[in-house]
């Protein structure tokens, strides 16, 4: 492996790490709920805390990444966040225990945000693309990753021991991350990104809102209407959220040769997005029957999936970047994380809420129209692009 990709994959598995303290919290939360007397909501509050940081200041910290830049941030996030999981295993009342998700919270956000700011740094322009792509398979396998080892090691070791293991896997990575190859060929600045990565930003938005609508509400309706136990709509969804990985191969596969064309992304997303939109409101219909929804589901993750690491090979294009140390590259990550983190805090809620109002039938065509809204922000962006490529 040549050297520059050591370093790429080091920063992905770094944000792989990053990503595994999402799921962290909810594979524990029914012992934390015991310990520290927590209700439902406050349950919920503290496993999704960790998304707040993005959802109000993602772009805020792309911005200030200009001014601080990626070496320090990553550090600081990396650090921060072994010291916010130590700070966890120690708590012994809630008040702690939520200081430190809140703080940790931005600490995923700091690695986050520097990490494929330096990844888009050391690729050249032809592997760039690819790079990003693969950078952007970093949540799902971080949850997978997260969840596993997780599960696996609180039997033997308890929840807070549990949560002191992930603080040392923190601190080992330090070194890594030290050594990750980070540099800025120019002074630090503050740059917006051209409107073309605003809107592509809000189509990804647009993605994680329909995505965690879906996969988080997909068990409740396959045990209310499907006559599905506990054990096999989790298993059904967990193979649903799974879906998205074969997606990012094939992204991978796409973008072997470089960027691709403004023409062939659209023509891409259309097929896809398309596809998944016909999908969704069957998905919710009364036809199919367990094993055609969980089916369904499949396809719609899937498929629809596909377009998400396309939009960050994209980015520094559409961000209006004319370097590889451009901060118009962190800026528009910073946006990118914020609409992705606010779309998978409102996705569950407001799924949630079409529901009550309308049935679970309404949930399909509103995931149907989110992919659709998606589509057209992506054939927008494309139309804004600094540059036709």
């Amino acid at each position: 492996m040549a050297r520059p990709w050591i370093s790429i994959v080091t920063l992905w598995l770094l944000g792989v790490l990053a990503a595994a303290q999402l799921a962290k919290f909810a594979t524990l939360a029914p012992l934390l709920r015991v310990r520290f007397d927590l209700s439902l909501a406050e349950t919920g509050l503290l496993i999704s805390l960790m998304e707040v940081g993005g959802g109000l200041l993602g772009f805020g910290a792309g911005l200030a990444l200009g001014r601080v830049g990626c070496r320090r941030a990553l550090l600081a996030g990396v650090a921060l966040l072994a010291a916010t999981g130590l700070a966890e295993a120690l708590a012994r009342d809630a008040t702690l225990l939520f200081v430190g998700r809140a703080l940790e919270g931005i600490a995923y956000l700091l690695v986050v945000i520097a990490a494929p700011t330096a990844i888009a740094a050391l690729a050249d322009a032809r592997s760039r693309p690819r790079a990003l792509a693969l950078w952007s398979s970093f949540v799902p396998v971080g949850m997978a990753v997260g969840g596993a080892i997780t599960s696996v090691a609180v039997g033997p070791l308890g929840a807070s021991g549990t949560m002191a293991l992930w603080a040392a896997l923190l601190a080992a990575a330090l070194l890594p991350a030290w050594r990750v190859p980070i540099a800025c060929d120019e002074e630090p600045r503050v740059v917006l990104p051209r409107p073309a990565a605003w809107v592509a930003t809000f189509a990804f938005g647009l993605y994680t809102l329909s995505l965690c609508a879906l996969t988080m509400l997909l068990p409740t309706f396959l045990i209310e209407r499907r006559g599905a136990g506990v054990s096999e709509a989790g298993l059904i969804a967990a193979v649903a959220s799974f879906a998205a990985l074969p997606a990012f191969v094939v992204a991978l596969r796409l973008l072997r040769h470089g960027a691709l064309s403004s023409r062939r992304t659209v023509a891409i997303a259309a097929g896809a997005l398309i596809a998944a939109a016909v999908l969704a409101p069957l998905l919710f219909g009364p036809a199919p029957g367990l094993v055609g929804a969980g089916g369904c589901a499949v396809l719609v993750v899937g498929i629809g999936s596909i377009v998400s690491p396309l939009l960050f090979a994209r980015l520094p294009l559409l961000a209006g970047a004319d370097r590889p140390h451009d901060p118009r590259i962190a800026s528009a990550n910073g946006l990118l994380t914020q609409f992705g983190a606010g779309g998978a805090l409102l996705g569950p809620p407001l799924g949630g809420l079409l529901v009550e109002a309308a049935g679970w039938q309404a949930l399909g065509l509103g995931i149907a129209v989110l992919t659709l809204a998606m589509l057209a922000a992506v054939i927008l962006a494309e139309r804004l692009a600094p540059v036709s490529r």
